[in-house]
Parts: structure tokens; sequence; C-alpha cells
């Protein structure tokens, strides 16, 4: 009895054994089978994401024409030869020494370049072996693709082309390879390393609107990452057409005028703000930074002592000279200091302090009244004007008509210029290396600002600035390069610039507006650069220049009585108006009438 009931003892243990390894199976097979079955999208998903790669396809950028429809800043469909670097050690890679051959490139700079762009690029993206691709390069590629394992050519490509070359490169800008900093910057935003941005010009200031929005394309790749076959495409969208204020013919006769010397000539409609030509000289063609010898003329241009890529226009401040004297005349009215009827008597030099401080006309002007104070130039008149005045007030009618600060126009490197003040002077001589008499604002100080000399400073577009507000009856209407856009197909008219009323008395302006008409009459100083039939205004300035030659200066509009055009010629070191600056001021008007 003891042994059956031990044996069944024994039988129960081992059907329980058996029971509990069962058991575990089960759960293991089920363990198994979740694991298949729950984690077969994201294995699936890991393993296409090793064999499919998103490219991006670049957008065209937007267009730039001028205000009748002439091409300014085009795009020329440019094939691009792109490449997925194996997982080897590129110096092992024998499809770059093909490409390295066919290119006619040295295999060492290919490989180079292509470690340079995975230094920036996520190791998804193809590496760009060449742009600008030959038609017959293209086709060879593709019908030896068995030959460039991993390489594929991108249609998608464009190259930026100016029709006007160096006509109009500092109001255009141009376009470049993204640099590290700005692509810091801007990856957030959508940019990626081999992207190309505006560089300046209205190519930066409007780089949102003309980028576009870029497509994708999913390209399916072997385990050696070797092209095989592009899967998915979203196409890219094109950037916003513009279309500028910027008359073309204009903007070459300005060009032409400036002669590749150092200068700036700009033309608008003072009533609308538009800006019809704008042009600073000397010039560069942004075409020749790309393609053989791109680099080398690039070089030359950045190492000129001309300073081609310094934009004279806006992008630089000059000694104004007398062209600033309109400003001063209308402080010393507005301000009571003087009235319709003062009259100065100049005999060629004034005394102030121990100094005497000269008249341009050294033989005198005799007795003058504003008018002609104005339209001869008298500077004995003007010391005695900025003298009543002082440097505050002569600093806020200063500000009152933009001066030291910028004019709001749609590029990027505009500067504010500077006014000076017996402040300023004082802090900035406040060095141990200077003694009280420097700090000292003296009544000579004040003689030379009347005169748009010493330390003030303006752009030749705040010049420009000053004269439409007083050729506008007083209303300074902001300079503007957009005319319109073309968004989806649509042309969309650009809103109207903003304007404001500088609050000047209708008799200070009839003054201001018959002083710069006096200028182009008989016995005025631009007298020479009148032309028959055209009714103009004006104001030349020569401006002394502590480096070189005297600056030369003319600004005016016409016609005097209702303002279609106003321009402004200036010639860095040009040296007396009378000479340079008013007969290219004529040659101008001459063409501007005759349109």
């Amino acid at each position: 009895m003891k042994s059956g009931r031990g044996d069944g003892l024994q039988l129960l243990r081992e059907q329980s054994f058996l029971i509990f390894v069962g058991v575990c199976l089960l759960i293991l097979l089920l363990a198994v089978a979740r694991l298949q079955l729950a984690g077969h999208r994201l294995y699936l998903a890991k393993s296409l994401r090793n064999k499919v790669q998103p490219v991006a396809i670049p957008a065209r950028r937007g267009e730039i024409f001028d205000r009748a429809g002439k091409p300014l800043a085009v795009n020329r469909l440019s094939y691009a030869l792109k490449y997925f670097p194996p997982t080897c050690e590129l110096k092992d890679d024998p499809t770059l020494a093909d490409i390295a051959s066919f290119l006619k490139k040295d295999t060492s700079e290919l490989i180079d370049s292509v470690k340079q762009q995975q230094k920036v690029l996520y190791s998804f993206q193809p590496v760009t072996l060449a742009n600008g691709l030959t038609l017959a390069q293209v086709s060879y590629v593709e019908e030896n693709r068995s030959q460039f394992p991993g390489a594929f050519i991108e249609t998608n490509s464009y190259s930026r082309f100016y029709p006007l070359a160096a006509t109009a490169t500092h109001v255009l800008g141009y376009t470049g390879a993204i640099g590290e900093k700005e692509l810091s910057a801007m990856r957030l935003r959508g940019y990626a390393a081999d992207d190309f941005v505006g560089k300046d010009g209205v190519e930066r200031f409007y780089e949102s609107e003309l980028r576009g929005q870029k497509g994708e394309r999913d390209i399916e790749v072997d385990r050696n990452r070797h092209f095989v076959r592009i899967l998915r495409t979203v196409p890219p969208r094109k950037g916003t057409d513009l279309f500028l204020t910027i008359d073309a013919e204009v903007q070459q006769k300005a060009h032409q005028l400036l002669g590749g010397k150092r200068g700036a000539i700009i033309v608008m409609n003072p009533a609308t703000g538009e800006v019809i030509a704008f042009a600073s000289s000397p010039s560069f063609d942004a075409n020749r930074f790309r393609g053989t010898g791109g680099a080398r003329y690039l070089q030359r241009i950045v190492s000129s002592e001309e300073f081609p890529m310094l934009d004279r226009a806006c992008g630089n401040a000059y000694a104004p000279g007398s062209v600033f004297k309109p400003a001063v005349l209308a402080a010393a009215l507005e301000s009571g200091r003087v009235t319709s009827g003062t009259t100065f008597f100049c005999e060629g030099k004034l005394e102030i302090g121990k100094r005497a401080f000269y008249c341009w006309e050294r033989e005198g002007h005799g007795t003058v009244n504003l008018v002609d104070a104005l339209g001869k130039s008298c500077d004995v008149a003007f010391y005695h004007m900025g003298l009543k005045l002082g440097p505050t007030l002569m600093g806020r009618y200063a500000e009152r008509f933009g001066f030291g600060a910028t004019t709001g126009i749609q590029l990027p490197h505009e500067v504010a210029g500077f006014i000076p003040s017996p402040a300023w002077k004082r802090k900035h001589y406040a060095g141990k290396r200077y003694h009280e008499v420097d700090r000292i604002w003296y009544d000579g100080d004040t003689a030379n600002l009347a005169i748009g000399q010493g330390y003030l400073l303006t752009t030749p577009l705040q010049i420009l600035m000053m004269v439409n507000a007083i050729a506008n009856d007083g209303v300074m209407v902001e300079p503007t390069l957009l005319k319109a856009e073309r968004v989806a197909g649509s042309v969309v008219e650009a809103h109207r610039p903003a304007s404001r009323r500088l609050g000047l008395r209708e008799e200070t302006l009839r003054i201001l507006q018959k002083g710069l008409r006096r200028t182009m009459l008989p016995g005025g100083t631009a007298e020479t650069g009148a032309v028959p039939g055209l009714k103009m205004a004006g104001k030349t300035g020569t401006a002394e220049n502590v480096q070189g030659k005297p600056h030369s200066w003319f600004v005016g509009y016409f016609p005097a009585d209702e303002p279609r055009y106003s321009f402004v010629v200036f010639f860095e070191n040009g040296g007396s108006s009378l000479t340079t600056a008013v007969p290219a001021a004529k040659e101008l008007a001459k063409f501007l009438g005759g349109r």
C-alpha cells in the first residue's frame, strides 16, 4: 500500500512539472509573437529609413523686374551632380575617383569638398559634386549610371543671372552660398548648408519673399547608398516675383554718367517716393562670381582700393558742403532768427574770433537777400545764420529733415550719417591725449556746420530726401524700391510708402523753392547746368575733405512748378561741382526731359 501511494505522488510531481514547463514555453512563445507582431512596423520603418533617403528639391527663386517688366534678376536652369557618399572611407571609394576623372578634377580635391559638406549636412543628405553641368555631361551621366553608383542629376537647380551686369549691382545685390553664421541663424527657417541666399541689396532685404518653398524627393538607395530610383516627389514652389520702381534705361544712363568714378546718382519721383535709378560707382558684375575664375574675380573686387562693394548712395556718409544749406535756411526762417526781408552783406569773408572764415566767392557777393544767399550759395550769409541759430537749433532742424537717421529704403546696409553737437564733441575728445581746448565747441564749429562742413556727415540719399520735401511742399515721402509683387500668378500693387509733413510754413517753403530755382538762373552757382526748355531747381556743393580733393555735389528737381523728377549727383573727391557734378546732372536732366 505504501509503494502504490508513493508511485502516485511521484507521477503527480512529474505531471505538475510538465505543466509548469508547458506554461513557461507558452509565455515565451506569446512574448516572441508579441515582439514580432507589435515591433513589425517599427523595424519595417527603420529598414525603410535605411533604404529611402529624403532629398530637398531647391525652389526657384522669385525673379526681379523693373517698373516696365524688364528682367533685372532671373533664374537660369543649371544641372547639378549630387552624390550619396558610401559608409566606407572616401579614399577607398572608386566612384569618387571615376567622377573626378569625368569632371576633370583631382580626386583629393573632390574628397576635400565632400568632407567639408559633410560637416554641415545631415547624414542622409547628398553632397554636391558639381554645379552648372553641360547638357552633354548630363546625358553622359544618365546613360552611364552604372559607372557612377550613388550619383544622380539634380534637374531643379538654378543659377542667378543679372542682365544689366554691373549697372545695378548695388540696388539689386546678389546671391551666394550660405555662410556658417548665416546657417546657424537661419537653419530653423528651413535653410540648409547647400542653399544660396541673398547677400546684399534687394536680394537680401526681400530674401524671405524671394526664396520660395522647397519640395522633397524620396530616393531609394541600396545598402551601399547607391541611387536606385525616385519613389515620391513633392514639387517645390517658386518664390515671389518683385517689380521694382527702377527704370532700367534711367539706371543704365546713371551708371554711364558715373563713368567708373567713385560716386553715386539717385533719381526719384518726389511726390511718390519711387526710386527710379540708384547707381553707385565703381561697381562689379556679380555674374562673374561663379564659374571659372569666379574666386579670383571676387578676391580682386574685395581687395580693390576703390572699394567697389561699397554702396556710396546710402551705405556711406560724406561731408555735404553747400547742399546742406537749404536745411539751415529753413531753420533760420522757422525759428524767427531771420525773416523774408533779411539781407546780409558779403565782402568775401567774416571774422569769427581770431580767424577769418572765407566765402567761396573771395571778392564777395555784396548785399544778398535770402533767395540770393541760397541761389548764389553765399557762405558769409550762412555763417551769419548759423551763428544766430547755434548748433543745437541747427541740429534739431536737421533731424526734422531726416539727417542723422536712416530713410527706411528697402536696402540692408543704409547708414544714418551724423549730426555733431557740443555734447558729442566733449565726449568724443574726453580721452587723456586730448586737452580742454579740444573739447570746446567754438563759434567756428558752428560756422562750419552752417555750410555743411566740419563734423557733419550725410548720405546722397538723405540730401535728395531733403530736397524732395521742399519740392513736395513740405511733405517727405519715404523712399521705396518696390512697385508690385507677383503672388500665385497675380500682380499685386505694393503699399504706398509712408509720408510726413515737416511742419514748415508756406512762406519758408516758397523762399526755399525760389532759392533753389535761383541756382539755375544767370548768376546762380549752377547756371551752366541749366537745360533749355526745362524749368529746373537745384543746389550745388563742393565739400572740403581732409582725405584728398573736395567732394562734388548737385541735387535738384524739375519741372520746378510740378516736379516729376528729382535727382542727386555725387562724386567722391570729384573736385569742384561746376566741373564734375553739374555737367553730369545736366546730361541726366536732358535724358530725363527727353523721355
